[in-house]
Order: C-alpha cells, then sequence, then structure tokens
C-alpha cells in the first residue's frame, strides 16, 4: 500500500500551523518596522528641503504642495500623512502614521503613531 497515514498528515499540519502562528505576528510587526521607517526617512527628507529652502530664501517654507510637487518630498504616503507648521522661524513637521488606514484619511485623531522633526534635529523624535 502506497500513500500517508492520518497519523503523518496530522503530524504535517500541526507543524505548519506552528509555524505559521510564529510568522504572521512577525509578519505585521516587520510591516508596522518599514512604514515607521518610510516616514521617518520622509521626515528626513523634509528636513533637507527646509535647509535647503532656507538657505535660498532665508526663511522656512509651510507649503505643501511646493515641497511635494517641486522637491519631490513625499507628504502623503500610503500610511502616514505629514504636516507642516509655521512657528515663526522654525519650522516643525509631523507625520502621523496610520498602520490600518489610507494615508490621506490619516490624521491626529486616528493616528497609530506621531514623529516630528524640527529645525537642528538629527532625527525624528516618535511617540
Amino acid at each position: 500500500m502506497r500513500g500517508f497515514t492520518l497519523i503523518e498528515l496530522m503530524i504535517v499540519l500541526a507543524i505548519v500551523a506552528i509555524l505559521s502562528a510564529v510568522a504572521i505576528p512577525l509578519y505585521g510587526a516587520y510591516t508596522e518596522r518599514a512604514i515607521r521607517a518610510e516616514a521617518e526617512q520622509e521626515l528626513l527628507n523634509v528636513q533637507t528641503v527646509e535647509e535647503d529652502y532656507f538657505n535660498s530664501y532665508r526663511a522656512y517654507t509651510v507649503d505643501e504642495t511646493a515641497l511635494e510637487d517641486f522637491y519631490g518630498v513625499k507628504i502623503t504616503g500610503k500610511h502616514f500623512k505629514i504636516d507642516i507648521v509655521d512657528t515663526t522661524l522654525p519650522y516643525l513637521a509631523t507625520a502621523y502614521i496610520c498602520y490600518n488606514s489610507a494615508g490621506a484619511g490619516c490624521g491626529s485623531g486616528n493616528k497609530n503613531l506621531t514623529c516630528t522633526i524640527t529645525t537642528g534635529q538629527e532625527k525624528p523624535n516618535c511617540i
């Protein structure tokens, strides 16, 4: 007789279930780290563009469309939205990160994480 016994199939099924139980949470954490890293990178891009803009015009800009259209900064990503606020001389860029919703609808009310960067900061501060 050829084939597998019921016990052998059940053992294989149990092994697959255990591997799935370990892999699925790890995948979720991995995607959340990737979304956060993308938002932090875009905040660093905002910082670079703001400093370049300041060197050219002696003022920071809060015009998000200009930053996106002319300088290539991604203001709205798949899971994040960046807001830039003018606080007189320094700027304040805030990224709202939403793991389970679209970036355009992401904001301060439905965020999972908030990262900010301002003048002179080396890396974004995430809370």
